[in-house]
């Protein structure tokens, strides 16, 4: 019989806990009440034991990163297309998972739906693991009875956001490395290698060339104002953070975004190749036009795309078409307006959607190759720059001492 344990107080008021045996939640109430007991909480802990339920009081914080979702959603489709209940896989799932975090949020919904939620109602409880998109086609899975289908789409969607994330990260690791450096080693010189030769200088007293003068000042200047220009540096960052929190700074950070040269033309293709996936993804799922339209609302990863997504839904709630409605606004640009028409006539809006996403997604490849390959002889060329100038402004005074000496 399965076990529960509950945490109840008795006439006098004094705190009581323990496991007992029933076959359901209700059956518990009634039998602590016939004990005169007042029930606080009740937890089902199954066939486990107490030590079960000790693991689930202890509350574990963390967060789980988009690959062990993708790899989660995965097995479970793996194993639910096997004809394994979704009870046993959560069990299972949540001992193999790496991540407490994940294992302890896997079991709490094994919990619910053990205790009769259904299983998108149980996901929905955790909206920092489960995307209103991933709640949204689970459930339409479970009302179409197609959730093993829904599941496979989903990995496939979330694979899919991995892929690209690892492009993008790919692409701009070279550069950031390089800036790092450059960073390194401007600061290395003017800390502490022009400060040695300027001792040097002043020893022999010699008229320092204009070049020379400007550096050891510029070096003078980072030496002198050091914590104070890292003081604002760190204090600029916070009131960025903070006024990025902000609905005006939100929109303005998003809007130069968008129109931030070469940028913000990957990011637009980034946002809209994301809209155009996560839009099939749904509408395959059966999610209908309306509510996938809400929803990947708040995928794109911009407030501009957002709102003018939920000005389309709008359109479209009125009974407007999709395709005339997204005409309307320079940010979709005609190819994927057309899919879009297109799909609307045959009926295949889910599959010309996908094509266009696959589109922006080589496109976004296309401009991260050209980011790439623009940005490091830009960097490699500037930190020669740098570091030849400086050069050039020890080497002058030595030279002009050189040559009085002789």
């Amino acid at each position: 019989m399965p076990k529960y344990f509950y945490i109840a107080r008795d006439t006098s008021g004094k705190k009581r806990e323990g496991v007992i045996e029933a076959d359901s939640n209700s059956a518990v109430i009634l039998n602590l009440r016939r004990e005169n007991l007042i029930p606080i909480e009740i937890h089902f802990i199954g066939e486990k034991g107490f030590s079960s339920i000790v693991s689930q009081k202890k509350s574990v914080r963390g967060k789980v990163s988009l690959g062990e979702l993708a790899l989660f959603s995965r097995q479970f489709a793996t194993m639910l297309d096997a004809g394994v209940p979704i009870i046993d896989i959560l069990d299972d799932l949540s001992e193999q998972v790496s991540n407490k975090y994940f294992s302890d949020v896997l079991s709490k919904i094994k919990i619910d739906i053990q205790e009769g939620s259904n299983f998108s109602n149980a996901l929905s409880k955790y909206p920092k693991v489960f995307s209103p998109l991933y709640v949204s086609l689970i459930r339409a899975g479970e009302e179409s009875g197609n959730l093993t289908g829904v599941m496979e789409e989903l990995a496939t969607y979330l694979e899919d956001q991995i892929a690209l994330l690892r492009k993008v990260r790919q692409a701009l690791s070279y550069p950031a490395v390089i800036v790092v450096f450059f960073v390194g080693v401007v600061s290395f010189v003017f800390l502490f290698l022009i400060p040695r030769f300027q001792s040097i200088f002043a020893s022999f007293g010699a008229h320092l060339p204009p070049l020379t003068m400007i550096i050891l000042r510029i070096s003078q200047f980072f030496l002198k104002f050091l914590p104070v220009i890292i003081g604002v540096l760190v204090f600029l960052g916070v009131l960025f953070m903070l006024f990025k929190r902000t609905p005006t700074g939100r929109t303005l950070i998003d809007t130069v975004k968008l129109k931030f040269p070469f940028f913000g033309k990957l990011m637009t293709k980034i946002a809209l190749s994301r809209f155009a996936r996560s839009l099939s993804t749904l509408l395959a799922g059966g999610v209908s036009i309306t509510m996938a339209l809400e929803i990947v609302s708040s995928t794109a990863g911009n407030v501009i795309i957002e709102r003018i997504v939920k000005k389309v839904r709008k359109g479209v709630i009125e009974g407007r078409v999709l395709g005339d409605e997204m005409k309307k606004y320079k940010i979709f640009p005609p190819i994927l307006v057309r899919m879009v028409r297109v799909g609307e006539e045959t009926g295949r809006l889910e599959d010309m959607l996908n094509r266009v996403a696959r589109f922006f997604r080589e496109e976004v490849d296309a401009t991260l190759n050209i980011l790439t390959s623009v940005m490091e002889p830009i960097l490699i060329i500037g930190l020669g720059v740098v570091v030849g100038i400086v050069v050039l402004a020890i080497y002058l005074p030595i030279f002009k001492l050189a040559a009085t000496m002789r």
